[in-house]
């Protein structure tokens, strides 16, 4: 096997990737496999994710840059969320979302919220049930 290593940067592939507006992020892929993949991901002062989850696999974040709060609940038979408490993130925090979770970031700054997310590919096509956000 002749392979060789190939180095991307997180700030040039989000500088030019284009903004997903089914849930209001700007996320390039980095680096990975269909089975599980880094992306890096920005998003806009006082912007959010609009809130989702995934059947199968977990996600896992690194914020890099900022501070947000982080939204997460369990889907219910009618298409409601029952929320969790809500966790406040920032530069240097780690955490894992879990299969079947309904997620939602917020960036609650002024400059914008940079985060690496570690998932399968899946999740940014096939597998993201988007559902009614955080308070709404």
């Amino acid at each position: 096997m002749n392979q060789r290593t190939i180095v991307t940067n997180l700030y040039e592939k989000i500088k030019n990737a284009t903004l997903d507006d089914v849930v209001g992020i700007r996320v390039a892929l980095l680096t990975g496999s269909d089975e599980f993949s880094l992306f890096g991901a920005e998003i806009a002062p006082r912007k959010k994710v609009g809130a989702h989850y995934h059947q199968s696999g977990i996600e896992i974040y690194q914020i890099v840059e900022g501070n947000g709060m982080m939204h997460t609940g369990m889907p219910n038979d009618n298409n409601h969320v029952n929320w969790h408490n809500s966790v406040s993130v920032k530069k240097g925090d780690c955490f894992t979302v879990n299969e079947g979770e309904v997620h939602q970031l917020v960036n609650e700054i002024d400059s914008e919220l940079i985060v690496i997310i570690g998932c399968p590919k899946a999740h940014l096509s096939t597998d993201r049930i988007v559902v009614k956000g955080y308070g709404e």
